[in-house]
């Protein structure tokens, strides 16, 4: 079981999977007095589970809300375990009852690898993910932004911002202004490998607006944490 890693005082990070086949993403775990506010759901039943295990380590409150970023299945699918609200872009919220309405499960999978070959790495992921169809469903949000929204917890402000991009037009950061953090998820990479074009690329102006906040730390989806002058970089490599 992978720890929790501390970003700041009350801010920490339960680390995305080190083997990429397994499309397990970063999970922020925001911890105040009150209440913990999570950055994504984790890619399965399994990974929430084990991240809840995780936070009764370090003895945090209740999680009381979860921040899905967007609609990939690997920020999602381990949204019904929490048994809490969930908060998203609106567009996130309609794209997430379109897949909450298909039969998933193994013989779905293979149909939609059937269909559409260019999907296959992420479909079988998914497939490896969870351990159980029957007992799986889409948890959707009971909160949705179109723009912004604002969170007070414990002395912190929780900053919703929804940025769209090339990634997913419902992808939102999320800022934590009390700790100088911001969690950019997948909003600045480039699209999905089945829309990608060869010429595709991290969105950089979208990474030169982000990082002329100069906010000390920024945590992308599928990397590690990464100080501003790191994250600027990304903009010219």
């Amino acid at each position: 079981m992978s720890a929790l890693v501390r970003l700041t005082d009350q801010v920490w990070l339960y680390p995305r999977d080190p083997n990429p086949e397994r499309m397990q993403p970063n999970v922020g775990v925001i911890v105040t007095g009150q209440e913990t506010i999570l950055v994504d759901a984790g890619n399965s039943p399994r990974v929430a589970r084990r991240l809840l295990l995780a936070l009764d380590e370090i003895h945090a409150p209740p999680v009381r809300a979860v921040i899905y970023t967007h609609h990939h299945w690997d920020h999602v699918f381990g949204g019904l375990v929490y048994d809490a609200p969930i908060i998203a872009h609106e567009i996130c919220r309609k794209n997430l009852v379109e897949l909450a309405a298909k039969p998933w499960g193994q013989s779905y999978i293979q149909e939609e690898i059937t269909r559409a070959p260019a999907r296959e790495v992420g479909l079988r992921a998914m497939a490896r993910a969870v351990e159980d169809w029957r007992s799986f469903s889409i948890a959707l949000p009971e909160i949705t932004l179109s723009k912004t929204l604002r969170l007070y917890s414990g002395g912190l402000t929780i900053e919703i911002e929804h940025v769209g991009g090339q990634h997913a037009a419902d992808s939102l950061v999320v800022r934590v202004p009390e700790a100088r953090l911001m969690f950019v998820a997948d909003a600045c990479y480039p699209p999905p490998p089945h829309q990608r074009r060869p010429d595709d690329t991290l969105d950089r102006q979208m990474i030169e607006r982000l990082a002329d906040e100069g906010l000390d730390i920024y945590v992308d989806g599928h990397g590690d944490p990464r100080a501003l002058a790191e994250f600027r970089r990304l903009a010219v490599e």
